[in-house]
């Protein structure tokens, strides 16, 4: 049998962490920008005719440049471990792991790249756009 204070207890804390999660958020919380998948990304750089169409995709590959420099940063950091202990297999290969690392990382930097043109491209679509209307 349970103890009639701690179910009091429990009841008080699921009711409080409802409540707050329906409390709706104050006007001045900014409203987060959607995130579109890589799916509904393609779609819409097909049919893209809107200037929020044009943004929406500029955002998305800001977002995919930030994530492809975050993985340049680890490669990076597994090269330089790599260096430091380097594999006992890596005398038998004719390239060290952490060189393949730093070719991951460079390959990660230059598609970061791209996607920040792509995301100037769309941009400068969506400002024609405006203009244009």
């Amino acid at each position: 049998m349970t103890n009639p204070v701690l179910t009091t207890l429990i009841m008080i804390a699921l009711l409080g962490t409802g409540a707050a999660q329906a409390s709706p958020s104050s006007p001045a919380a900014p409203v987060p920008a959607r995130q579109l998948t890589h799916k509904q990304a393609i779609h819409l750089l097909n049919n893209a005719s809107t200037p929020d169409d044009h943004h929406a995709l500029a955002q998305y590959f800001r977002q995919e440049a930030q994530r492809k420099r975050e993985k340049e940063q680890y490669y990076r950091e597994m090269a330089a471990t790599y260096r430091l202990h380097p594999l006992r297999v890596d005398a038998t290969q004719n390239v060290s792991t952490a060189d393949r690392y730093l070719h991951w990382a460079d390959e990660a930097a230059a598609a970061a790249l791209a996607d920040d043109q792509k995301a100037i491209l769309q941009d400068k679509l969506a400002e024609g756009l405006a203009q244009s209307n």
